[in-house]
């Protein structure tokens, strides 16, 4: 009796300890990014661009160029297509009126809120 009772016990601790999550439901959106990667980033035309604080305001915005295709917030080595680690996807990708897309491109991040995005490379020069 003892021993089945002790069987009970050691059972429902291996099931509680395996059951234990870090308190978010399987469908709960991520909004944050993984503290592995270095900085927040989209991707567009296969150009890693990294996400500023910097504003671009609203009469500096061009032609929409494309939006996020695939958002992930675990680091990993593909980050094929519009990508971002950052934004969900169908976060829309827009030309700034004075500078070339190929630098710097702004990111919708509310209605009539936009954030610039520096191309990786330019960005790593100025902050690295």
């Amino acid at each position: 009796m003892q021993r089945i009772l002790l069987v009970m016990i050691f059972g429902v601790v291996i099931l509680t300890g395996c059951s234990l999550d870090d308190g978010k439901s399987e469908n709960e959106i991520q909004t944050g990014s993984s503290a592995s990667w270095v900085y927040h980033f989209v991707k567009w035309e296969n150009e890693s661009y990294v996400v500023t604080e910097e504003e671009v305001k609203e009469e500096k915005i061009g032609a929409e160029i494309g939006e996020v295709t695939f958002y992930s917030h675990q680091e990993s080595s593909d980050t094929s297509g519009n990508f971002s680690n950052k934004y969900e996807e169908g976060t829309k990708y827009y030309e700034i009126t004075d500078i070339n897309p190929k630098e710097a491109i702004a990111i919708k991040v509310q209605e009539g809120k936009f954030i610039k995005a520096v191309i990786s490379d330019i960005w790593e020069e100025e902050n690295l």
